[in-house]
């Protein structure tokens, strides 16, 4: 649980951290990213992997229901029984 925790908060810090700006002297303000290189290609590279990264780790596992569903159908429908053909 306490890893789950970590992850989520880690996933907030990354999306935080992608629309977080800075100012320079002339008080224009950019993009962290804009920080880090000035290739707008490269940019657009990180953003999209940084976004694809924080949305991993805020989403966390995907689950399987599909045992749950089963156990649902078969309370409702009973076992299904195979049939002379």
């Amino acid at each position: 649980m306490v890893k789950r925790i970590f992850e989520f908060i880690l996933g907030v810090i990354v999306a935080i951290s992608l629309f977080s700006s800075y100012g320079d002297q002339h008080h224009s303000r950019k993009l962290l990213i804009g920080y880090i290189t000035s290739n707008v290609q490269l940019q657009n590279i990180i953003t999209i992997g940084l976004i694809i990264l924080a949305s991993k780790l805020i989403a966390g596992k995907p689950k399987d229901y599909s045992k749950f569903f089963y156990n649902l159908f078969v309370k409702i429908f009973g076992l299904h029984k195979k049939g002379d053909k």
